[in-house]
């Protein structure tokens, strides 16, 4: 079977009727926006939104991709000529050729060449999926002890994060075009943008405070809310477009049918005009974020950990568990709701089930072990703040002890079977060793659970510090180890504390 690209796209007598494709000639596209990783998510999100943006012939908002690590993004869509095909799994299926991306550039290979792009007159805005690893966070803030960032302090000439391009690229840019920059964080991180900032400014006031002080001005940081489930690409997939297209696509996307994106209105260039295409601009973005972050996110690792723990593959069918379904549904709506601080008219019981009927669609496999990866920097954003304003609340947060000692558990099974996708991996393996060489009169659960959240930042948290929180965490550590997990849900269901107060 042929190759998607422009060519045989041309071929084609007609598109089959149940896939569709943006009304505008690809030769008018030019680029004005640079994205740092070009993954399932953007190609499923961001893209598809500029896609549509593209059909209301709005020109200007191609898209350049940046690839920070592996090649494996260009080397799969180049001879496709970058376009793709997006395929929205529902009730119904609906397929969709995405031509938004114009060419992609792999950092390590030619670093000039990406803060060239960068400095470009005609880009206008700079969008951010790396994931949560790819700031470098400590403490709330870039971590400037890191290895990757000290690098970038010494040395501009090839950087090694996205602090270090961002900050070469607005020197070359003061230097030569003067064109002011809009940089958005598009990652699942509250104050997002905050932080990009924080990053970019303290490398430029060591590599040329004259540009420091141009960027206030002329370089703006935004934060964003963005959702969307957009699973990993599988042989199942590829099968489908080929099915429906008649060509092979060798990266298609798939996602659900809910997709939502709210930008911080801060823009120091010329604002994209996606709130055409259903973006949202909003003056005051923390409570999107919050709401995102606090229930949606929180709750995919929460049913991702308990799904390992029992060999489950696959999100939905996680929650085709009672116990599980049970157990999340109470956490989200009696622990982590009360904590958190709602506007008076936003009904966030509706939103809670609206997440649990989408973490239910088994039109869209979401694979467990692909919401695990990098846990150990997810769950500082996703449970840890809700832990803490429970507490502060008197709102009982004893179901969270339980989530902490499964995730707990899932790293040392997942050590075990080699499952393990973290940045920490080395750290944790070298707490499983100590722990195992410890004299066998010590308490080695207590040891293993204090070991592993120190190592996912937990001394940061007030909880931390609360015997009696840590206290049940070990024991439900020690439960799950002994037991079946969803045996010790089902009996936490029936415990009349459920009210979760104090």
């Amino acid at each position: 079977m042929d190759r998607l690209n422009k060519k045989e796209l041309l071929a084609l007598e007609a598109l089959p009727r149940d896939v569709t494709i943006g009304d505008y000639a690809l030769e008018n596209v030019q680029p004005g926006i640079v994205h740092f990783g070009v993954g399932n998510f953007h190609r499923g999100h961001q893209a598809r939104y500029v896609d549509d943006l593209l059909t209301r012939n709005h020109f200007t908002w191609g898209i350049i991709g940046i690839s920070m690590q592996s090649s494996q993004a260009r080397d799969k869509l180049a001879p496709q000529d970058f376009m793709y095909t997006e395929v929205t799994l529902g009730e119904t299926i609906k397929i969709k050729i995405i031509r938004s991306i114009l060419d992609i550039l792999v950092a390590p290979e030619n670093p000039s060449k990406v803060v060239e792009q960068i400095s470009d007159q005609c880009i206008k805005l700079v969008t951010i999926t790396i994931t949560e690893k790819g700031y470098y966070l400590s403490k709330g803030k870039p971590n400037l002890h890191h290895p990757s960032l000290i690098s970038d302090m010494n040395s501009l000439s090839r950087p090694a994060t996205i602090y270090g391009y961002l900050t070469a690229a607005i020197i070359r840019r003061r230097n030569g075009c003067s064109e002011p920059l809009s940089i958005v964080c598009c990652d699942n991180l509250q104050g997002g943008g905050n932080y990009l900032r924080k990053g970019v400014q303290e490398l430029l006031a060591i590599h040329d405070p004259t540009s420091l002080a141009w960027s206030r001005s002329h370089v703006s940081f935004s934060s964003s809310m963005v959702d969307r489930v957009t699973p990993s690409t599988d042989s199942n997939l590829r099968q489908l477009v080929a099915s429906k297209l008649g060509l092979d696509d060798f990266w298609p996307v798939s996602g659900e049918p809910f997709s939502q994106w709210v930008i911080e209105n801060n823009f120091a260039a010329e604002r994209p005009p996606l709130d055409l295409v259903g973006v949202v601009f909003s003056n005051d973005i923390k409570f999107y974020e919050q709401i995102k972050l606090l229930f949606l996110n929180s709750g995919h690792s929460i049913v991702a950990v308990l799904g390992y723990l029992i060999d489950k593959e696959n999100i939905h069918e996680t929650l085709e568990e009672p116990a599980i379904f049970g157990f999340l549904r109470e956490v989200l709506l009696k622990v982590v709701l009360p904590a958190t601080e709602m506007p008076n008219n936003f009904y966030c019981e509706n939103y809670i089930e609206e997440v649990l009927e989408r973490f239910q669609n088994r039109a869209l496999p979401y694979k467990l072990q692909q919401v695990n990866t990098d846990s150990s920097q997810k769950i500082q954003q996703r449970w840890f703040p809700a832990i803490d304003a429970a507490i502060a609340k008197k709102i009982n947060a004893t179901p969270m002890s339980l989530v902490i000692a499964a995730w707990v558990v899932h790293v040392e099974k997942a050590l075990g079977e080699k499952k393990l996708n973290d940045p920490l991996e080395n750290e944790f393996y070298k707490a499983l060793a100590r722990d195992s060489e410890r004299d066998t009169t010590r308490n080695i659960s207590r040891d293993k659970v204090y070991d592993f959240l120190i190592l996912a930042g937990a001394e940061n948290f007030l909880f931390f510090k609360l015997d009696d929180f840590i206290e049940s965490v070990i024991n439900y550590y020690k439960k799950i180890k002994a037991g079946n997990v969803t045996q010790i849900l089902s009996h936490f269901l029936t415990q009349p504390s459920l009210d979760m107060r104090n």
